[in-house]
C-alpha cells in the first residue's frame, strides 16, 4: 500500500500530511512512512487507546481462550475422504473477506500468502492461552481448522498408481488474513508482547496489528492517493489502459485484483 508513498513526498511534504490527518505540528518524513510499512514495535502518529474497566468492551459470548481446532475434518466411515488438488489459488491475491478486526482491538494479519498446519495452530493456542487472563481479556479465531488435504508419497516409492494417499489438512491463508484476535481490558503494549512472538513463528511473514493502526495507514492511503498526481500510482488504471503495455508482463488475475503486488 505504500508503493507510491516515497515518489509523491515531495509533493504533499510542504502540505502538512500529519496535521491534516493525524491533528499534529508535525510533519510526515520518510522515515515515519518506512515505519508504518514494517513489522516494528513502536508506529508513530498513531493515537494508541488504553482500554479500562470503564470503557465499553464487547467480549465473545462463548469461552475467551482459544479453542482446540481439529487436526483433520470429521469424516463418515464409510465415506472416503475427499482428495483436494493444488489448486494454488487460495494462497494468491489479497483477503476480502476476512481482513478486518471484528471486535476493533488486536490481532495478527497475515502479510504474505501460505499454509498454516496443525502445529502451527497448536502453537498459536498454546502461546496465547498461556498468556490470556479471561477476567479481563479474550482471544478469538480468525482462521478455520485445517480442511485442505495434502497427499504425499512414501521416500523411494516408484511413480504412478494415480494420486497419493492423504498425508496431511493445512488452511490456506491469504494476504491480509487476520488470523488470531485479541481484545478486553489491555493497552497495546500488553498486546503486543502476547502477539509479536507467535506472529514471528508463523511459516509465512505476519504483523501485529491494531485497530488504530489499520486506520491510520488507510487515512495515509486515501491521502496519498487523493493527492498523487502520478497516472501510475494507481495500478487500476494503468492497468485498464494497458499504460507502456503493461498487460504483456502480468497475469489475467492482476486485473481481477486490480494490483500488481500480488503474486
Amino acid at each position: 500500500m505504500f508503493r507510491c508513498a516515497f515518489s509523491c513526498l515531495a509533493v504533499v511534504d510542504s502540505l502538512g500530511i500529519a496535521t491534516k490527518l493525524f491533528g499534529t505540528g508535525k510533519s510526515l518524513c520518510v522515515s515515519s512512512v518506512r515505519n508504518l510499512a514494517v513489522y516494528s514495535e513502536y508506529y508513530p502518529f498513531v493515537s494508541w487507546r488504553i482500554m479500562g474497566e470503564l470503557d465499553d468492551v464487547e467480549f465473545p459470548p462463548e469461552r475467551r481462550k482459544l479453542h482446540l481446532l481439529q487436526r483433520a475434518p470429521a469424516t463418515i466411515a464409510s465415506v472416503k475422504p475427499a482428495k483436494h488438488a493444488r489448486h494454488l489459488i487460495d494462497y494468491r491475491g489479497p483477503e476480502e473477506v476476512r481482513n478486518k478486526l471484528m471486535f476493533g482491538q488486536y490481532g495478527i494479519q497475515a502479510l504474505s500468502g501460505g499454509e498454516l498446519l496443525f502445529g502451527h495452530l497448536e502453537m498459536l493456542r498454546l502461546t496465547i492461552n498461556r498468556k490470556v487472563d479471561e477476567k479481563r481479556m479474550f482471544a478469538v479465531w480468525g482462521v478455520e481448522a485445517p480442511w485442505k488435504s495434502k497427499s504425499r508419497r512414501s521416500q523411494g516409492k516408484r511413480m504412478g498408481g494415480g494420486k497419493a494417499e492423504i498425508h496431511h489438512y493445512v488452511t490456506p491463508v491469504k494476504v491480509g488474513r487476520i488470523i488470531v484476535e485479541l481484545g478486553g481490558y489491555l493497552d497495546w503494549r500488553e498486546a503486543y508482547r502476547l502477539l509479536s512472538r507467535p506472529a514471528d513463528n508463523l511459516p509465512f511473514p505476519a504483523r501485529f496489528v491494531s485497530q488504530e493502526l489499520l486506520n491510520t495507514e488507510s487515512r495515509i492511503e486515501a491521502y496519498i492517493n487523493a493527492h498523487n498526481v502520478n497516472p501510475f500510482a494507481d495500478p487500476r488504471r494503468a492497468l485498464y489502459h494497458n499504460y507502456a503495455g503493461c498487460r504483456e508482463f502480468i497475469s489475467p488475475y492482476h486485473l481481477e485484483w486490480g494490483d500488481t503486488k500480488y503474486h
